[in-house]
């Protein structure tokens, strides 16, 4: 008999066709279980529990499931295939009871139903998500679809742009079984952070007053299309509780892991980048309460600029009686209206005015911010240089009721603005005095100066009458703040995340005034979004508005002040600069001052600069 069974162990050509013999045990406790799968598995319990006597099968032994696929072995045992000599131990038992006494097909059923709403749901979250993406992009920088908020930047573009890449690996990395408590974690914490960011904007009454429905709105919207996050995550929790056992709970493979790790690396970065958008708004909170501190001891103004009352420019007066305040000089001198630059704001490329009115060699002066810059309002797109001309009006004339006359005074940018501004107001305007200001060839892009009148095209004849092929590119822009479309945007939506401003006061301990008023200025939000409409929609308009204005300040006295050292660096800017004191037939004259572009940071050249303006007054 031993012989016999060492022959048929030793030969691979056995076929058994005996049937096995089982032997008889006593009956398991749970053998009056009405489940058919647990029938099966005690009745596999009894075989193996037996003895290891004669009576047991040779060939036919107890088949071991083993993983074929990179899939859970719980929820996906189709996967795992037959192998001999495997003994089962508790754990098996217990997991097979588990699937047969708690409706395993069931709970996998609601599960798929639950999951089939969420993702249909959740596309539809994606598609709005992508309409308000467009939406906003149009409303912020083309024109306006959607009111636009008075301090208005690149933070609701991004709230949008974040809820929609952190969604959208949502929905692609749902597999059932991919569950992390850390991901559960993470969507809880990106739904907070919004309604936390819009408690910031709310805590301080400058902002509280300039931000509308629409932002709200958009925070709102932010955190509940994180929140189907969670519930997709708590679903899915309770699925694997109640299909899996308890032994064999958040199980996976290797490249199920890896799944969980991307899509768990993904809403990590969201959360960062929420994170690094709400600490900027908070240091700009910060900012604004300081400014404010400021402003209030300067004698500063918010003053509506339209009629409807929607936006307001921060503007500050000395010596004039305005409807606001009733101190004023009995003097017959003109106002002193200063329009600062493009990359700068009255506070640093003005005080050389204050300085002449401390001093008591002017009586009267006014400064303001554009739009877009210090403490005043965002403008809604599109904007143009009459626009900003006509808000500048309405403030002085309608809001602080000013009746006194003008000589505007425009420095970089901004000679372009006290032009137009001159040109129509002239029943209030007094004389025009340009501080190294631009040529509107500048307001074009290169292709665009080869179409439109004037000499943008770089071929026109100089004095000498000797064409300039080279036009483009012998102006320095960089030092005169020039800036690009899809660069400026780009630029702008890092920024919007404050890295650079946050380095402003943790490296090189920059106060408050510099990142509102000062060259910290530039890194602001706000300030980008003004240059990218100043390039992209303001351009063509602008450009227009200039050449209209050139006919209308012919008859207005005119003085030009133009820094010795750029127009070494730029022929072109020279020349740009002569062509200016042509704009008007009562020019009084054209000063080269020592310094560079930046004039106001030259003591010898702002000396000079107060020169030719005192003298313009004394006219």
């Amino acid at each position: 008999m031993s012989e016999t069974r060492d022959e048929q162990e030793s030969s691979p050509q056995l076929e058994p066709h005996t049937p096995p013999i089982t032997a008889q045990a006593a009956p398991n406790p749970q053998s009056d279980s009405s489940d058919s799968d647990s029938d099966v598995v005690q009745e596999s319990h009894r075989n193996i529990g037996s003895s290891s006597g004669e009576t047991q099968p040779l060939l036919n032994k107890k088949k071991r499931k083993t993983r074929t696929k990179g899939r859970n072995r719980l929820l996906h045992p189709e996967d795992y295939e037959a192998t001999e000599d495997y003994t089962p131990n508790d754990d098996d038992y217990l997991d097979a009871e588990f699937y047969a006494n708690n409706g395993r097909f069931q709970v996998h059923k609601n599960y798929i139903v639950v999951l089939s709403n969420w993702k249909a749901i959740l596309n539809v979250v994606l598609f709005i998500n992508t309409l308000l993406l467009v939406m906003i992009f149009v409303s912020e920088f083309v024109i306006e679809i959607l009111p636009t908020d008075r301090i208005a930047s690149f933070n609701n573009f991004i709230l949008i742009l974040v809820s929609l890449i952190g969604n959208c690996f949502n929905l692609w990395f749902n597999k059932i079984g991919l569950f992390s408590p850390f991901d559960l974690h993470l969507n809880v914490v990106l739904t907070v952070l919004p309604m936390l960011h819009l408690l910031v904007l709310f805590s301080i009454k400058f902002t509280r007053d300039r931000i509308n429905k629409v932002t709200i709105l958009m925070f709102l919207w932010t955190s509940f299309t994180f929140s189907l996050g969670i519930l997709q995550a708590h679903n899915l929790r309770k699925y694997i509780r109640n299909l899996s056992p308890p032994t064999a709970q958040n199980k996976h493979s290797l490249t199920e892991w890896i799944e969980i790790a991307f899509r768990n690396v993904v809403k990590f970065i969201s959360l960062v980048l929420l994170v690094l958008l709400l600490l900027a708004d908070i240091l700009h909170a910060i900012d604004i309460s300081n400014a404010l501190k400021h402003s209030k001891k300067e004698n500063s103004m918010f003053v509506w600029a339209n009629p409807e009352h929607t936006k307001r420019l921060h503007i500050s007066c000395y010596g004039v009686k305005t409807n606001i305040s009733d101190v004023s000089v009995d003097s017959s001198q003109p106002v002193v209206l200063f329009e600062h630059g493009g990359e700068d704001t009255s506070y640093t490329s003005g005080r050389w005015i204050e300085e002449l009115y401390n001093l008591g060699k002017i009586d009267k002066y006014c400064v303001y911010d554009r739009f877009g810059f210090g403490l005043s309002d965002s403008d809604s797109a599109p904007i143009s240089l009459k626009k900003s001309a006509e808000s500048l009006r309405h403030a002085l004339v309608e809001e602080l009721q000013i009746t006194d006359k003008f000589i505007a005074v425009g420095y970089d940018y901004g000679a372009l603005v006290s032009r137009v501004f001159a040109a129509d107001n002239r029943d209030i305007c007094n004389g025009l005095l340009l501080l190294d200001g631009w040529n509107e060839e500048l307001l074009l892009k290169h292709y665009l100066r080869r179409i439109f009148p004037g000499e943008g095209n770089g071929g026109g004849n100089d004095d000498d009458g000797h064409g300039d092929t080279k036009i483009d590119y012998k102006v320095p822009e960089r030092e005169i703040g020039k800036r690009y479309t899809i660069q400026t945007w780009i630029y702008g939506v890092w920024s919007a995340f404050g890295l650079n401003l946050q380095s402003s006061w943790l490296i090189s301990h920059h106060g408050s005034l510099t990142r509102i008023f000062g060259e910290d200025m530039t890194e602001e939000g706000q300030f980008i979004r003004n240059k990218v409409l100043e390039a992209l929609t303001s351009s063509l308009s602008s450009y227009n508005d200039i050449l209209a204005s050139n006919i209308k300040i012919q008859d207005i006295p005119l003085s030009v002040v133009s820094s010795k050292q750029f127009i070494k660096i730029s022929p072109v800017w020279g020349n740009w600069q002569r062509k200016l004191t042509k704009l008007s037939s009562k020019t009084l004259e054209w000063r080269i001052i020592e310094g560079g572009h930046k004039f106001y940071k030259n003591g010898i050249a702002v000396e000079q600069a107060q020169d030719v303006l005192l003298r313009m007054i004394n006219e």
